[in-house]
């Protein structure tokens, strides 16, 4: 199995259990909707890290308040998910179908498959994330002054951060993700703070004017620009091969 032998190739540790997860993943062409070897071969070539988790369908209550595979999958340039019916779990498939689709980019690939079990095993739900490049690994912080101004504009700006992204990813020849900034209570109200989830450093912090309008926050958009294009520019953002799980 080509699927095998590539996570034998890129790998290291756990590499019988990655092999096992996305066997299991595949459902075939009689199943409610297939997911084959090859589409899930074509996400984990994709460049950059991959990563594979293990849910049940009751943690969607949990995920709607904590969020976490929201900020994964706002990470991810492939999302694949496979869930097992046991013919009880129709509308809970359908909410996590539909939540996923809610929070997925236009850049992104993310496709599903439902395979019929007699009895679901422990994890029903495994996703798997793949094309995670450093660059798409940021964590932005709004003080609360900024967040309440782009949050009575949030339609406004939800479109024009969305051109942004794909100013920047023309630009640097990457695809950009939304980043799904969040409210800081611990910056300053005026303060924009942009970390490296991979070992925490600050990217770019910076304070913005307190006379906000639609024509000053270009102008912090326009330095945020040129700080992706120097990390487009470093060598552990441009060619990130390394893969886990």
């Amino acid at each position: 199995m080509q699927l095998d032998r590539f996570v034998q190739d890129n790998t290291i540790g756990n590499t019988l259990e990655v092999q096992e997860s996305m066997r299991n993943m595949i459902c075939p062409l009689d199943a409610p909707i297939p997911l084959n070897e090859g589409t899930l071969l074509s996400a984990l070539k994709l460049q950059g890290e991959f990563f594979i988790l293990k849910l049940h369908y009751d943690d969607l209550l949990q995920e709607l308040q904590d969020e976490k595979i929201k900020y994964k999958i706002s990470q991810a340039l492939s999302v694949i998910v496979s869930y097992e019916d046991d013919t009880h779990n129709f509308n809970k498939i359908n909410s996590f179908v539909e939540y996923i689709h809610s929070i997925s980019d236009n850049k992104q690939n993310s496709t599903f498959g439902v395979k019929k079990v007699k009895v679901l095993s422990e994890f029903p739900i495994t996703i798997l994330f793949s094309g995670i490049l450093p660059i798409n690994q940021l964590k932005m912080s709004f003080g609360s002054k900024i967040h309440e101004f782009i949050n009575a504009d949030k339609e406004y700006y939800a479109e024009r951060f969305a051109r942004h992204r794909d100013e920047i990813s023309q630009e640097i020849g990457i695809s950009i993700l939304p980043i799904l900034p969040q409210l800081s209570k611990t910056i300053d109200p005026y303060e924009v703070l942009l970390v490296d989830l991979m070992d925490g450093r600050t990217i770019s912090k910076f304070e913005v004017t307190q006379n906000l309008s639609r024509e000053n926050v270009e102008r912090y958009l326009l330095k945020l620009f040129y700080v992706f294009k120097v990390l487009a520019e470093e060598k552990c953002y441009n060619n990130s091969q390394a893969n886990k799980s």
